[in-house]
């Protein structure tokens, strides 16, 4: 081995390790940093905009501060208001459950549903209704106890744990300054640190981009818009809780399979069962043709054509991402799906003769 080659190899292997140790050194503030970067990147479009009303003396550092502001006064509010009346409203749903079931009114409901001459034919050997009462009770107990004693818990955490939550924000805030402010010489600079080829490069970079901005704006206008919607309807039919089943539309509009469906359609049979048939044939046809028509609308127009995926592999990759790495999945699945397909084209065009 050459002297140059010796220095070439250390060198390599000093700068692995230093980039392992500085993952590890940020590691305990990757969320913050992951969710200010997905903030301040899905605003990113609006902050141009205002950076053009600026002086250039001011456009570095005003510009930034003023964005970063809006979007507190935009999130903190709705936020606190919505953490406020989440907890009532699951402690609510789970006496209002517990009551139900005390009242025997959840074996009246399955009796009911017994009557139906469709689930009369389903009744055989493989249906055992006695067995379906109990764990209907014991799962709705345990469901509606675990929402209720979770957002209690989540409350008293953020009582407790003020100071922390303050200072959590603040740095959640900061950081989107930073990316606002310092967003383009980061990107170049990893840009420009990344060793490969400018044409390989140019096409990872634009990919994770196009994919970063469709998924980002296909997820988060897709859940908000069901979300809203079926908040709307869940208030209009007089339901329970329309601020918590909004909210947890919101969260599983975010999974694929499960969907808005998951929250509306139990609903609806409820409704159905408990001989509530205007409402329950309102928000079947809102649900159908509504709720979750935005989802098979919007979904494939913003992310599938953007990225120029077939959409069943951005499903699994959001359903892997999720196994992976949690909710920020959603948003790192299709990406690294994307870049995958980007590296295997570079090898097809370069490598494989």
């Amino acid at each position: 081995m050459t002297r140059h080659q010796f220095l070439t190899l250390f060198f390599l292997a000093l700068l692995i390790f230093i980039f392992y140790q500085v993952i590890l050194l940020f590691s305990s503030f990757l969320h913050p940093i992951f969710w200010a970067a997905i903030l301040a990147y899905a605003c990113y479009p609006l902050y141009q905009r205002l950076k053009k009303h600026f002086s250039p003396k001011h456009r570095e550092t005003l510009a930034p501060l003023v964005m970063t502001l809006f979007m507190i006064f935009l999130v903190l509010p709705p936020l606190v208001i919505l953490v406020v009346n989440m907890t009532g409203q699951a402690v609510e749903l789970y006496q209002s459950v517990t009551s139900y079931i005390r009242e025997g009114q959840l074996e009246k409901l399955i009796d009911q549903l017994r009557a139906f001459p469709a689930i009369q034919r389903l009744e055989t050997d493989v249906l055992k209704w006695e067995p379906i009462k109990e764990n209907a009770a014991a799962w709705l107990l345990t469901s509606s106890r675990g929402i209720a004693n979770f957002a209690i818990a989540q409350a008293g955490v953020i009582t407790k744990n003020i100071f922390f939550l303050i200072l959590s924000v603040m740095m959640l805030f900061f950081l989107i300054f930073i990316f606002l402010k310092d967003g383009e010489k980061i990107y170049r600079f990893v840009y420009h640190a990344t060793p490969m080829e400018e044409e390989n490069k140019r096409s990872i970079f634009n990919q994770i981009n196009e994919t970063f901005s469709a998924v980002i704006r296909g997820q988060v206008l897709t859940c908000l818009t069901q979300a809203s919607l079926a908040g709307l309807i869940y208030w209009g039919l007089g339901l329970p809780a329309p601020l918590f089943l909004a909210l947890a539309t919101f969260f599983t509009s975010l999974i694929p399979v499960l969907g808005a469906g998951a929250v509306w359609v139990p609903i609806t049979i409820y409704l159905f069962a408990t001989h509530a048939y205007t409402q329950g044939v309102i928000l079947l046809a809102t649900g159908t043709l509504g709720i979750s028509l935005i989802d098979n609308l919007i979904k494939p127009a913003l992310i599938g054509e953007r990225t120029k995926l077939p959409y069943f592999l951005l499903f699994f990759a959001i359903l892997g991402g999720l196994n992976l790495y949690g909710i920020m999945g959603v948003f790192l699945g299709p990406v690294i799906l994307s870049v995958f397909f980007v590296l295997i084209k570079i090898y097809q065009e370069k490598f494989a003769e």
